[in-house]
């Protein structure tokens, strides 16, 4: 677990002999959140061999440069399904895109409605299986005026573990964000693209080695190119990157003292945890 906050596109994992030399790619797009500019993904794009699928944080979405088409009945995506359905879950509809990978693990990609939106659980079909699979999260703003008014897209890989420890080996030559296939030698965990061993306390020089690259034949998987790929654009950084206490002070106390009071009760399941820290620094920054 570490934090980095920043504006590019960046390979979130690359594994070129996924699915018999297919490859396997993720790229993430971030921009920042105002006034804080602490970044959030805005976009996902995956290829597989030919085949590219690109999810928003608006909830729109591409196959292959065409916008929303017709998944419900599903698609082939580079010989692997990618099908739509709905969900109804704590009082939303929630949009389901899968894409199904191999050994049962599975992309998927979810977008969820407004609160009060009238919504009818009844009227949505079946639900997908949910077994291992690389989940997305598309959050739609809560329109309530509160902080966390906003749109967001979150992720995460379900399965790779119990994947690897069956003996798979699906994703073994992945690298990027995600970080190498093979944990390296003890006290350095992040692999840059270069090769060097970074502490997790590095992360902010970590990840721009994961920017994604023109010049090292990255591929743009993304429907628009707006310029934050090098060589045109270096990663944006973030004034939190600089570790400014002054300014993470500032928010603790704010309202009195409310902000790191909330920052601190929302984090005490990890009282004494090495990720206590990132849990309060992540509070204090997103307000969530």
């Amino acid at each position: 677990l570490y934090d980095y906050h920043g504006v590019c596109d960046m390979i979130y994992t690359t594994c070129p002999n996924y699915d018999q030399g297919k490859g396997f790619h993720l790229h993430l797009r971030t921009e920042f959140v105002e006034p804080t500019k602490w970044s959030t993904i805005s976009s996902l794009a995956v290829k597989i061999g030919d085949d590219t699928f690109e999810a928003q944080n608006n909830g729109s979405y591409y196959v292959n440069g065409v916008a929303n088409v017709d998944l419900s009945e599903g698609v082939d995506f580079a010989g692997h399904k990618l099908r739509s359905a709905n969900r109804f879950d704590q009082g939303r509809l929630r949009l389901l895109y899968q894409i199904q990978l191999e050994d049962d693990s599975m992309l998927e990609v979810l977008v969820k409605s407004p609160k009060n939106d009238g919504s009818s659980p009844s009227s949505l079909p079946n639900q997908l299986e949910d077994d291992s699979m690389l989940e997305v999260l598309v959050k739609s703003p809560k329109n309530d005026g509160s902080r966390g008014d906003r749109t967001s897209l979150s992720f995460q890989i379900k399965g790779a573990h119990e994947h690897r420890n069956n003996g798979g080996n699906a994703f073994s030559d992945c690298v990027g964000l995600s970080n190498s296939w093979e944990e390296p030698e003890e006290g350095k965990y992040l692999v840059g693209r270069s090769g060097e061993l970074y502490e997790f306390e590095r992360a902010h020089e970590f990840a721009p080695e994961w920017q994604v690259d023109q010049d090292k034949n990255d591929p743009m998987l993304f429907f628009k190119d707006v310029g934050l790929q090098l060589p045109q654009q270096e990663c944006i950084k973030s004034p939190i990157l600089v570790a400014d206490h002054r300014h993470l002070n500032h928010l603790k106390e704010a309202d009195g003292g409310a902000m790191g009071r909330q920052a601190e009760e929302a984090c005490s399941h990890l009282s004494g945890n090495t990720l206590y820290d990132a849990c309060v620094f992540d509070v204090l920054v997103t307000g969530d």
